[in-house]
């Protein structure tokens, strides 16, 4: 629920499941955008670079290392924010277990929250 109680205790919601997994994902997927495309483009792009690496090839292998380091370091946070931690179901899109609980007030649930995972 919105507190962070379990609604049901001990039970798991398999779409709440197949949710989090899709959207870790697509999350790693995306991870990988910058770091298989900013290298490139940048060594080709940058005067500096591309005239150093013309100088001197074997400048080639550092350069293409920090590259990709910097990119994960950009890459990983934006791809983790794309997607929150916590995620949300509608009750009516939940299995049928979850649909007519209530909460402690004694009014039905209209959402349910779930975490994730990383």
């Amino acid at each position: 629920d919105g507190d962070g109680n379990d609604v049901l205790p001990n039970e798991t919601s398999n779409i709440a499941a197949e949710r989090g997994v899709i959207s870790t994902t697509l999350s790693r997927a995306v991870l990988q955008a910058p770091v298989y495309f900013l290298p490139p483009v940048v060594m080709s792009a940058l005067p500096l670079l591309r005239n150093a690496i013309a100088r001197n090839p074997m400048l080639s292998v550092p350069i293409t290392t920090y590259l990709v380091l910097v990119c994960f370091g950009i890459g990983l946070p934006a791809s983790v924010a794309i997607f929150p931690q916590m995620g949300e179901i509608k009750v009516d899109e939940a299995e049928e277990k979850y649909q007519n609980l209530l909460d402690k007030n004694g009014k039905p649930h209209s959402v349910l929250y779930y975490n994730k995972g990383l």
